[in-house]
């Protein structure tokens, strides 16, 4: 099934997947174990993608070699995405590849700051995230991750976009409880990369979260939903 979240903050970007591979009803699930979807390029770029996991790398390659382009820092958001887009359309024309189910998200820096990107299912759309719409997700499990999000919105955050660590913990919370919802289908372990907008104590602005802090993070995602247990919703009405 698979999931990939990707939340635009204010000090930073977090984004996260499972570990489900994507399998094909005529196909024989392959032997292999968990999928890692989620990678940090050059120390200052995420990228996360859901479906086919040959489009996945190559999409990587592309990525890599824009990445490695010196002007990349100096160069505008609408320019990163649009080059992005048009080659690895040309990378995958070159095979007659559909994109049927395949999208990814990419955060990044560059001359005016630090974005979140989708590449729109399927045909690879770019859309930057933005004050107003900071959440987004990506797969089969996206209705079960967004019904979470847009809660959280409402509710905890309202007219303000969280700070990293409220993402950290809001994208493990979407992550899990799609995981619950459809167990088999999105699968630990999870992986989760942050991008953040000042990185003096770190020798790169991205990197991808330890197993050790992942469970943590797990611990305070199930101890808030154990509060939430023992809400007294409707008591005192009847």
């Amino acid at each position: 099934m698979g999931l990939v979240v990707g939340l635009l903050c204010e000090d930073g970007v977090v984004i996260g997947s499972d570990s489900s591979r994507p399998s094909v009803a005529s196909e024989t699930p392959a032997p292999s174990g968990p999928l890692q979807k989620t990678h940090v390029i050059g120390g200052d770029v995420v990228l996360s993608s859901t479906g086919n996991v040959g489009f996945s790398q190559r999409l990587e390659m592309v990525l890599r070699e824009l990445r490695e382009d010196s002007r990349f820092p100096e160069w505008e958001h609408f320019v990163i995405a649009r080059t992005l887009a048009a080659d690895a359309w040309k990378e995958f024309q070159a095979t007659g590849s559909d994109l049927v189910g395949f999208g990814a998200l990419v955060a990044f820096r560059c001359a005016t700051g630090i974005h979140l990107c989708e590449l729109h299912t399927g045909d690879l759309q770019p859309e930057f995230k933005g004050p107003e719409a900071w959440f987004t997700g990506l797969g089969p499990g996206r209705a079960a991750a967004h019904s979470l999000l847009g809660l959280l919105a409402r509710t905890i955050f309202q007219a303000r976009r969280p700070i990293l660590s409220e993402g950290i913990f809001t994208v493990l919370w979407a992550l899990d409880h799609a995981c619950q919802l459809h167990p088999g289908w999105i699968r630990q372990p999870f992986h989760v990369a942050v991008l953040v907008a000042e990185a003096e104590d770190r020798l790169h602005p991205a990197w991808l979260l330890s197993e050790e802090e992942l469970a943590d993070w797990l611990q305070q995602v199930h101890a808030a939903e154990q509060q939430l247990k023992n809400l007294p919703l409707g008591k005192n009405l009847l």
